[in-house]
């Protein structure tokens, strides 16, 4: 199987960083003349120059196997944020398989089961555990536990008071006179207005209605009369 263009390339560039050592290798072992040295410093800046394109080449070669690359992931649907998410997870994955970290958390572990099988840690733990037994069966504890509990159920209930009062109120206010009397004058004035435009889709007649209907109520109010109800007729909506 043939290698790509790449590997070859590699292979040329092997072979001329050995040739360049040979060749440096052969001039600082004989001594050159003027002539072979200058005839010498031009293979060179041939030579560079050579390399420096085929650097170019491989710079082009790769920014367009990256710009594939990324077109690929495109169609593919991955996003940057996923791959950065995976390249984060990967070097996460990698540093714990390392054989540092391996060894770190393998100290770490041993000197936990050290201190917590100690008798110090030990001692110290049922001292912790004797002055939390001491702590919540004192008789202090009890009692602000318990008031702590009393003024909570009290502040439930004050609550649940306040909101049956607030209810109560409410519905004692729907069922009153001034209530009812001005719950009937606006289900009235909406029936004139409904009435007195119906038909017309016009939105100014609609506007104009309510207002003159508004003022109507306002002027029975002021003389202290009922708005006049209208016929019982059927009209098309």
């Amino acid at each position: 199987m043939a290698g790509s263009p790449t590997d070859e390339k590699q292979v040329d560039l092997n072979k001329d960083e050995h040739m360049f050592e040979q060749n440096e290798d052969k001039a600082a072992e004989e001594p050159m003349s003027e002539e072979e040295k200058e005839r010498q410093m031009e293979e060179w800046k041939e030579e560079l120059a050579r390399v420096e394109g085929e650097i170019t080449t491989l710079r082009q070669v790769l920014g367009s196997k990256v710009r594939y690359a990324s077109e690929l992931k495109r169609k593919m649907g991955i996003t940057p944020f996923q791959e950065l998410k995976h390249d984060f997870s990967e070097g996460i994955k990698s540093i714990q398989q390392s054989e540092t970290y391996q060894k770190t958390n393998e100290t770490l572990t041993n000197l936990q089961n050290k201190i917590t099988s100690s008798t110090a840690y030990q001692k110290t733990n049922e001292k912790l555990h004797d002055i939390n037994d001491k702590i919540t069966h004192s008789s202090a504890y009890q009692k602000t536990s318990s008031a702590v509990k009393t003024a909570s159920e009290k502040t439930n209930e004050t609550v649940r008071n306040v909101a049956s009062s607030v209810s109560k109120k409410i519905g004692d206010l729907r069922n009153t006179g001034a209530f009812k009397s001005v719950e009937e004058k606006v289900g009235g004035a909406y029936a004139n207005v409904k009435a007195k435009v119906t038909g017309s889709k016009s939105e100014d007649n609609f506007e104009s209605a309510l207002e003159k209907e508004t003022g109507n109520m306002d002027a029975n109010a002021a003389n202290g009369t009922q708005p006049s109800s209208l016929p019982e007729e059927k009209v098309p909506l």
